[in-house]
């Protein structure tokens, strides 16, 4: 499967890997490291522990996560494209 990564720095999309997934890491970079960035989850941990709404006041009026992406949950990585 090819990406449509430029060269360098300058890259459209960026790959983001799970925490703790370091063989699937090491592969990424080796493979893409050349063409884009290869990156860790900022996250320290999965913050959707429950769906169940604060204690306190809720201020949202919608639940604004999206679905899991199948290749985060499968393969633990996704490719991101850059904010323009």
């Amino acid at each position: 499967m090819m990406l449509p990564l430029p060269l360098g720095n300058n890259s459209m999309y960026y790959i983001m890997v799970k925490r703790g997934e370091f063989q699937r890491f090491d592969l990424l970079h080796r493979t893409f490291g050349s063409l884009t960035s290869v990156v860790w989850d900022p996250r320290g941990r999965d913050r959707r522990l429950t769906a169940d709404p604060y204690n306190g006041e809720e201020r949202r009026t919608v639940d604004r996560r999206g679905p899991v992406p199948a290749s985060w949950k499968a393969l633990s990585f996704i490719v991101v494209e850059r904010p323009t």
